[in-house]
């Protein structure tokens, strides 16, 4: 078997793999957003970020059926070696070019959630976006030339003659934009952590808050930077894998940051319902009579009342 053949099975496996754990995080962040925001959410932040969770998702998906409808056809429907080869070799079929789109928006989507996490940790500071948005520019340009360059391809071209300035911009300033944002985000975080040290409960959720960002700007990083290896240096096996990948580890490292920050609502939220106490029972019995009182009321004919012990219940709620 050819190696382009092999190669585009092994990417069909590896992305099925990758769209199921994707999906278990996406049904599980989407639920946790739902027990805190509502659906649809009524705050247009939260209804901004559930958008473009849902709009990566229907990208993410329609790669991966687009994945499986190429190599059902191509080992199912097509009868010869020759004609599977021809089909996977040709980079100008709709549904390569598709599969291309797909992945490209899917990164500019993941992109877009990390320019948004810093808008928002530096409070809606305008200079601090100016580099990372002058790369996301650049990102979308080079993305949109990229896939005019797949749609447009000649015969006899391969993958790895996709390894152009096209390419290599965009991989490159994806890069740029995660390591300056969480260069970006780490100073910040440090510097509260300094101003809140000895406040309760303040450097131990940022620590938290920072490891959650970290690991998921490292997923980022380590497919972007696979791909761009993969091209530069001509790898065909490493050129499968991070293209097979790519989409839904892209959109892994989003979600991941959201499931793993609504762990945290719900884990608070358990945590505020039993810092409130159940209802303690605290019992007052009535008082008996002494016997003299019981005597004296003998003496003066009353008639002896036997009193019962009787309770008196205090709810008390934290």
């Amino acid at each position: 078997m050819q190696p382009l053949v092999t190669g585009n099975i092994i990417e069909a496996l590896i992305e099925a793999l990758f769209f199921g754990l994707y999906f278990i995080l996406f049904t599980t962040t989407i639920y946790l957003f739902r027990r805190k925001h509502g659906l649809p959410p009524r705050h247009r932040p939260a209804l901004c970020v559930l958008l473009g969770l849902t709009l990566q998702f229907l990208a993410v998906t329609s790669h991966w059926a687009i994945t499986m409808y190429r190599t059902i056809y191509a080992l199912g429907t097509l009868t010869g070696h020759a004609d599977t080869l021809a089909f996977y070799a040709n980079l100008a079929h709709p549904a390569f070019v598709a599969n291309v789109a797909l992945l490209v928006i899917t990164h500019m989507i993941t992109d877009a959630f990390v320019l948004h996490r810093l808008y928002v940790i530096f409070s809606h500071e305008k200079k601090v976006m100016v580099f990372p948005g002058a790369c996301f520019v650049v990102q979308v340009v080079c993305a949109t030339a990229l896939v005019v360059r797949g749609g447009t391809s000649k015969a006899g071209e391969d993958y790895l003659t996709l390894s152009n300035g096209w390419l290599t911009s965009k991989l490159i300033t994806s890069i740029l934009i995660s390591l300056y944002s969480s260069t970006m985000i780490t100073l910040k975080i440090f510097r509260v952590q300094r101003a809140f040290s000895g406040k309760h409960g303040g450097p131990a959720n940022l620590t938290s808050l920072l490891g959650i960002l970290v690991e998921s700007a490292a997923l980022q990083l380590a497919i972007a930077i696979l791909m761009l290896c993969s091209f530069q240096f001509k790898w065909l096996a490493g050129e499968f894998i991070s293209t097979g990948t790519g989409a839904a580890a892209f959109a892994i490292s989003t979600v991941l940051i959201h499931a793993r920050i609504g762990l945290g609502w719900t884990a608070m939220s358990c945590a505020a319902d039993s810092s409130a106490s159940a209802p303690v029972r605290v019992n007052f019995p009535s008082p008996r009579p002494s016997a003299s009182a019981r005597s004296s009321q003998s003496g003066s004919g009353s008639t002896d009342v036997s009193f019962e012990d009787k309770e008196k219940v205090l709810d008390i709620r934290a």
